[in-house]
């Protein structure tokens, strides 16, 4: 088995601003030590996935932060457009091809924070073993709370595994919840959060996308017949004009009956928000989390970032308070979903772009 690691590095990481901007978004910053989440992610999958076999999925604009932080010889792939990961996944997959037509293919986002690194790699190798049997396989984790930011993936049958690592037949693909059918999927005990990290033999996702996306298919094998060749970007500008917008769920998980999940027993953190702190970072007292240096008086349950100087909290409770460079962010913890219409007020200020 040639087992490859795809990784996905698009995403603007608007609810890490304004430590995540534009030009240096959520997957390409330090937030929980000196590496970035993208390295941290390649560092996570290299004892089974060396460099030379690792490859990087991402936005043109990206290449010079991509090469400082993966080294030079770094495999990359660059998407002239965003559209969802179905079509990078394709991308990805007739690269692959191209290289190493037995290829197994471990899609990893890289914005994800594992801490037991060797409890994923004994989840990789259960996925990997199904893999070789055709199977599309995804990743879910055992739910520790009942969140409605999470899309779930409802059990069947356990075909391999034991214990706390087991791979099921999956049963269904579920939406973001509501409060109520979250707790219920939590009660049930046959729910899994849908990680968004899958692994699965080149030919086996392309035979998939030939089901059931022959339009997007069509135009994947158009643009693998360029690889190598001098019409290969004008292809891939053409790809991407076509395709549509759609995630690799949709586009292909929840139709395929040929789909597992492998149950994972590995700490999993998809860094959605600033509250991703507060799970990883040790709290003072008061339940205030700080990267930087705080002083607080009769405040708690504050998470703080700040990349210099000293934040100082005086009687406040269950804020998010952000120093990056030349822009401040203070925001009760409950407003953060709602962060995007304040991004839009900070976009229509003169000079936005240097604060975006």
């Amino acid at each position: 088995m040639n087992l490859h690691a795809v990784v996905l590095c698009g995403g603007r990481g608007e609810r890490f601003w304004p430590k995540s901007r534009r030009a240096l978004p959520k997957q390409f910053i330090a937030l929980f030590g000196r590496e970035s989440l993208t390295q941290e992610t390649s560092d996570r999958v290299r004892p089974l996935c060396p460099t030379a076999r690792q490859l990087f999925v991402a936005p043109a604009e990206f290449e010079k932060v991509l090469r400082r932080q993966l080294g030079a010889n770094a495999r990359l792939v660059f998407e002239p457009l965003g559209r969802n990961t179905a079509p990078a996944i394709g991308l990805a997959a007739e690269y692959l091809k191209h290289e190493d037509p037995d290829a197994t293919m471990l899609v990893l986002p890289a914005d994800h924070l594992i801490e037991d690194g060797a409890a994923f790699l004994k989840a990789v190798r259960l996925g990997a073993q199904l893999a070789q049997d055709g199977m599309l396989v995804t990743f879910g984790i055992r739910p520790e709370r009942a969140d409605t930011g999470y899309g779930y993936v409802q059990l069947g049958k356990r075909i391999a595994g034991k214990d706390r690592l087991a791979a099921h037949r999956v049963q269904a693909f579920k939406e973001k919840p509501s409060p109520a059918r979250a707790r219920a999927y939590l009660a049930a005990g046959n729910y899994v959060w849908n990680s968004g990290m899958f692994i699965w033999r080149v030919d086996a996702i392309l035979s998939a996308f030939e089901q059931f996306m022959p339009a997007l298919y069509a135009e994947l094998e158009a643009f693998g017949r360029t690889v190598g060749t001098r019409r290969q970007k004008a292809a891939l500008a053409r790809l991407y004009r076509k395709t549509p917008a759609i995630s690799i769920d949709y586009a292909v998980m929840e139709k395929a009956d040929n789909v597992a999940c492998v149950r994972g027993a590995f700490d999993w953190d998809d860094v959605g928000s600033w509250l991703a702190l507060a799970r990883h970072i040790k709290p003072d007292h008061a339940d205030n989390v700080a990267n930087g240096v705080l002083v607080a008086r009769n405040s708690s349950h504050c998470i703080v970032d700040s990349d210099a100087g000293v934040i100082a909290a005086l009687g406040v409770k269950d804020l998010v308070i952000v120093r990056a460079g030349d822009a401040v962010l203070v925001a009760d913890k409950d407003a953060l979903a709602h962060i995007k219409p304040l991004l839009a007020d900070v976009a229509a200020l003169p000079h936005a772009r240097r604060f975006l």
